[in-house]
């Protein structure tokens, strides 16, 4: 029995097409997971220039900013594409900002790494909370330089309300 090349080519196309609408699905899943607030971001570009952007974290995982920071950094990228001196800001007041101390860099060095880049390669400030570290009896000296230490993060965010920044809650998805 010969092989129907016909047949052959076309079970080959539907394959074909079959592969590339299903890898388009998981692109588009993947995206969405990877970057779940980026309809915000989208918002935020579409419209007029904001007077600032605050990225706001508070998980009870010290872990998050694995996570967190690199949707942070792709964020940033498109925020700066659009508006290159946009005030941006990133306040961590939860357990993620445990990471940051100093003491803690071998064991995060890749998030450590991601701070820097956005403090020194795209002007973001990057804040913790004094008073919860305080609370945690970690002091304000155990971060790093390219750590700010702010007073109090809920006086912060009301600062940056104040000041009409636009604010973008940065959450554990599941």
């Amino acid at each position: 029995m010969k092989p129907n090349l016909a047949h052959l080519f076309s079970v080959f196309v539907r394959a074909t097409a079959c592969f590339i609408l299903f890898s388009s699905w998981l692109t588009t899943v993947a995206d969405d997971e990877l970057f779940p607030e980026q309809s915000e971001i989208d918002g935020l570009t579409a419209g007029n220039k904001p007077e600032g952007v605050v990225f706001l974290v508070m998980e009870d995982d010290e872990e998050a900013l694995r996570w967190v920071l690199p949707r942070v950094l792709h964020y940033t990228r498109q925020l700066r594409a659009k508006w290159q001196h946009l005030p941006i800001v990133v306040l961590s007041h939860g357990n993620e900002m445990f990471a940051l101390v100093t003491d803690q860099q071998p064991l995060y060095k890749k998030v450590h790494a991601d701070v820097k880049k956005l403090v020194s390669d795209y002007h973001v400030a990057f804040q913790v909370c004094a008073a919860y570290a305080s609370m945690s009896d970690v002091s304000s000296s155990e971060f790093p330089p390219y750590v700010d230490v702010v007073p109090f993060a809920p006086a912060e965010i009301e600062n940056y309300r104040q000041m009409e920044f636009s604010m973008v809650s940065l959450e554990l998805t599941w």
